[in-house]
């Protein structure tokens, strides 16, 4: 990765500077598509009806940059617009977009689709005339003079904006292919599981046409979230965790409210998780008491599991044999081995205690202490613990552990006091949020950043920044 910074049409929401943790927040642009990892086709659903109708999501500049970005030709033409004003690419396609209530992602892609025209650097005439290929059918000539009044840059771009939102203002008309129907499609039933992916389909009646269409979206709008990422598609009830690149549902409410607070689900499209590989789901609740298919009993503390000793220690920590839960193998291995819970474990399931002099907090369990940094890592840790004071005497007799902090959980937002620079937590990182573009297009809601100060970060690692392609949503790499 380059270390230069972004340009300041980039800077609209923090600064990439020096950071005061001690890392260079810097990163630059890509300029080139960046392949979904474990992407699969899906016929059925290639985008959302919020996809395509998401007029905000460019600006006529962000389109602009986009092209730019792409080194494409259509960054410098102008065209003679329908009205007979001279117009760039990108104010034409904002201006469809807008008053077509179609989103310019859409049209960007159809150009790509159709005729390349995002990435050529020196298009043709005939590129240009028949950009969207809008009144081209398959046995058409582009000579045809029946379709002649479709020519031209602008005419093609509007056409193609224009025919979506007339789709979707005429859904009772049989020949617009729609939500729920079943279509016989290169001799693939093809049911369509959003209006907007039958509407691909009447416009370019071809599953290969389509996977095309689906292949460019992929590679430039589909988002990847960082690790950590509690996310929730909408309209439906599931809730998931991203992590280690895969998506891992929660199978009740109880999973996951006894991890993490409501207000941090993210809200997202079906396509924005749609290629990312399913993991092992959640199925049981923070602190419960399982059972392996081997015999063995477990409690499970956060990301860690913890034999129990014997049925004795159950009662000694407040469980009985009645609240013991299955567990498969696969769940459980996604628990990192942790110690031995005895009769002579202290605070085995872990508590917060404050050293009453200095104030300094710690989190004690199995009798080994941790240091926690701030009060704020226990408001969002352990924010139901009841806080233990103890005096240096009573907490000096605990083990210490000083290679590991107590720190925020993954998927937290950060910023430090007094800079403007936001993160996220991922994989024991902070991650440097670049712009508002991006932090908006992950759904995050900035009543969920959290001040803290510098010293209570000075144990992370800087990781990658959340990286955009100009004017997409293109997230960093999966770890």
């Amino acid at each position: 990765m380059s270390t230069s910074c972004y340009t300041s049409a980039m800077q609209d929401f923090i600064f990439f500077k020096k950071s005061v943790i001690g890392a260079v927040a810097c990163a630059s642009l890509i300029l080139q598509p960046i392949t979904a990892w474990a992407a699969e086709f899906n016929p059925h659903l290639i985008i959302s009806d919020n996809d395509l109708t998401a007029t905000e999501s460019m600006t006529a500049q962000g389109i602009q940059d986009f092209f730019t970005a792409q080194k494409s030709g259509l960054a410098t033409i102008k065209f003679i617009d329908t009205d007979g004003v001279s117009r760039s690419a990108a104010e034409i396609i904002f201006s469809a977009s807008r008053e077509e209530h179609i989103s310019p992602r859409y049209l960007l892609v159809v150009l790509q689709k159709e005729q390349s025209l995002v990435t050529t650097t020196n298009p043709t005439q005939r590129q240009l005339d028949w950009a969207t290929g809008y009144g081209v059918c398959d046995s058409c000539s582009m000579e045809d003079p029946a379709i002649q009044k479709f020519r031209g840059f602008a005419t093609q771009v509007r056409r193609s904006a224009g025919i979506m939102r007339y789709y979707y203002d005429n859904l009772q008309s049989t020949w617009i292919k729609r939500l729920g129907q079943a279509y016989l499609i290169d001799n693939i039933t093809v049911t369509p599981q959003s209006n907007a992916t039958g509407f691909l389909y009447t416009y370019t009646p071809h599953v290969s046409g389509n996977k095309n269409f689906w292949r460019i979206w992929n590679q430039w709008f589909t988002k990847f979230f960082p690790d950590g990422a509690i996310v929730k598609v909408a309209g439906e009830n599931t809730v998931y965790l991203i992590q280690a690149g895969k998506i891992r549902p929660f199978m009740s409410k109880a999973a996951y409210l006894s991890r993490y607070n409501q207000n941090e689900i993210i809200t997202v499209e079906p396509t924005d998780i749609v290629s990312y590989q399913k993991g092992v789901p959640i199925t049981l609740p923070n602190y419960s008491l399982v059972q392996a298919p081997s015999g063995m009993l477990f409690l499970l503390i956060d990301t860690a599991k913890h034999p129990i000793a014997s049925q004795a220690v159950l009662k000694s920590i407040g469980y009985n044999p009645g609240e013991i839960e299955d567990i498969s193998e696969e769940e459980l291995e996604t628990y990192s081995n942790s110690t031995f819970i005895t009769s002579a474990s202290i605070y085995p399931l872990g508590a917060v205690v404050q050293e009453k002099k200095s104030k300094q907090l710690y989190y004690i369990k199995n009798g080994i202490r941790y240091i926690i940094p701030s009060m704020d890592v226990v408001k969002n840790v352990f924010p139901s613990k009841k806080i233990i004071t103890l005096n240096l005497a009573q907490i000096s007799k605990f083990d210490f552990d000083p290679t590991k902090v107590i720190s925020f959980k993954d998927g937290t937002l950060l910023k430090i006091k007094g800079s403007r620079e936001v993160y996220v937590t991922s994989n024991g990182q902070l991650r440097l949020i670049p712009n508002e573009t991006i932090f908006k297009n992950l759904g995050y809601n900035k009543k969920n950043i959290i001040e803290t100060s510098e010293q209570t970060l000075t144990h992370f690692t800087m990781g990658e920044p959340l990286i955009d392609v100009v004017g997409k949503t293109q997230i960093a790499s999966r770890s």
